[in-house]
């Protein structure tokens, strides 16, 4: 059985509602802290909260080649004030699972198989910590901020879909166990890090 990964990407609108002649822009970003609701369809990432065979509401294909298919995303909201001198930029991001568009055949249902699909989920999630940590290295102005912001978005999920892509084509979409097993410690080490990263700024 092939595992398949479907990634699904949200890209939240954002609006700017002042004229501006100020050349100064402060760039907040920052992950959202939105909390997953037990009948919400959505289910946004956590530390502390990893997928089961449970969340995978979608109707099985049952002529398609995947046991299951994890359908997860990055996105985010942005909100811009002007206090007659300066740009602020207030740019949210999450990472989400959508329990409708993700499913499995009735006969997944392995923790080995449920790790695979968590790890899309992880990967997902360290695409949106590198977007925000590009975020929070670019030079905005007030010329360049919404091109930019648009650019940065789209060069971290190109580069996080390479990574999904990478990490299903060596693992052979979990049937490589060798391989599957390296990438569980990349993936794996790349989460401490971020806690810990999170842990240091508490």
């Amino acid at each position: 059985m092939i595992y398949k990964k479907i990634f699904f990407l949200s890209l939240m609108c954002f609006f700017f509602f002042v004229t501006c002649f100020s050349q100064k822009v402060v760039v907040h970003a920052f992950i959202e802290n939105r909390k997953t609701s037990t009948n919400n369809d959505t289910i946004y990432y956590d530390f502390h909260r990893n997928l089961t065979w449970s969340d995978f509401k979608g109707k099985p294909i049952e002529n398609y080649f995947a046991g299951a298919v994890t359908a997860s995303g990055f996105a985010f909201d942005s909100q811009m004030n002007f206090d007659g001198k300066t740009i602020y930029l207030n740019i949210g991001i999450y990472t989400f699972f959508t329990k409708h568009d993700s499913w499995k055949k009735p006969n997944v249902n392995s923790e080995y198989h449920l790790m695979h699909e968590q790890h899309h989920f992880d990967i997902t999630e360290i695409g949106s910590r590198k977007f925000m940590d590009e975020l929070q290295k670019a030079h905005f102005t007030k010329e360049n901020y919404a091109a930019l912001l648009t650019s940065l978005f789209d060069k971290v999920y190109k580069e996080n879909m390479d990574m999904q892509h990478d990490y299903d084509k060596e693992t052979n979409h979990s049937l490589n166990v060798e391989k599957q097993l390296e990438w569980n410690k990349k993936i794996d080490a790349e989460i401490l890090k971020l806690k810990q990263s999170i842990a240091l700024k508490n």
